[in-house]
């Protein structure tokens, strides 16, 4: 059951969320990264879309969810989404952009707490599991398959790559330790946890299982699997 303390950090987060997203709307209209000038009813409409954006994409994935039924949700009409977004793509990407700001704020609060590898995993590991109990469903729902997404034309890395490369430079950092195997390829290693994280994740939760059992489990699935011989 979720404490008083992680539903403060959901508001926080949500709201750090809202404030990068209109400063990037600033940015992206002529304002130099200012809100003087921008239009409250554009804010609005953006807001309105991420948001319709989110559920769908949580509920139905991001095969079933197509641009005219992100409006029709958000309630404005089809031709405001092409107002924001280039096209389904650009705004799944804003979607998990915003779900890493999130995300990123609920682990920062146990980046104190960390220290031998074990420890760091587990710690780690609470704090994704706290997010995906306040924000059910937008992990999985973020780590959509990037092999079927194209990035040519946006030049962004999807987030199954960004959060496997986060993994990787603290693996990286474990080895320096003389915690983790330096024949660990930290690359892969990484991907290989953003996918048990995800389909681990999906399991505990269709099942019911305990938390605590679940993070124990992953972190020494994950510890033996990394750590020195």
């Amino acid at each position: 059951m979720m404490t008083e303390e992680p539903t403060s950090r959901t508001d926080k987060a949500t709201e750090m969320a809202v404030l990068d997203t209109e400063e990037d709307v600033a940015t992206r209209s002529g304002a130099g990264g200012a809100r003087v000038g921008v239009s409250r009813r554009k804010l609005e409409s953006r807001r309105k879309l991420l948001a319709a954006a989110r559920k769908l994409f949580v509920e139905r994935g991001y095969h079933e969810t197509r641009p005219q039924d992100i409006s029709r949700e958000a309630g404005v009409g089809h031709g405001t989404f092409y107002l924001h977004f280039e096209d389904k793509l650009a705004c799944f990407l804003a979607f998990t952009d915003e779900a890493a700001i999130e995300l990123e704020y609920f682990l920062a609060q146990h980046v104190g707490r960390v220290g031998r590898l074990e420890d760091s995993v587990r710690e780690i590991l609470r704090g994704i599991f706290e997010y995906s109990v306040a924000h059910p469903g937008v992990i999985s729902a973020a780590l959509t398959d990037a092999s079927v997404l194209s990035t040519s034309d946006i030049g962004k890395k999807m987030p199954m790559t960004r959060w496997a490369e986060g993994w990787a430079v603290l693996i990286e950092k474990w080895k320096a330790s003389g915690e983790v195997s330096p024949d660990i390829d930290s690359r892969l290693a990484g991907h290989l946890i953003v996918g048990a994280i995800k389909q681990g994740g999906g399991y505990a939760a269709r099942e019911n299982l305990d938390t605590e059992k679940i993070i124990d489990g992953m972190t020494m699935l994950f510890v033996r699997s990394l750590k020195k011989q």
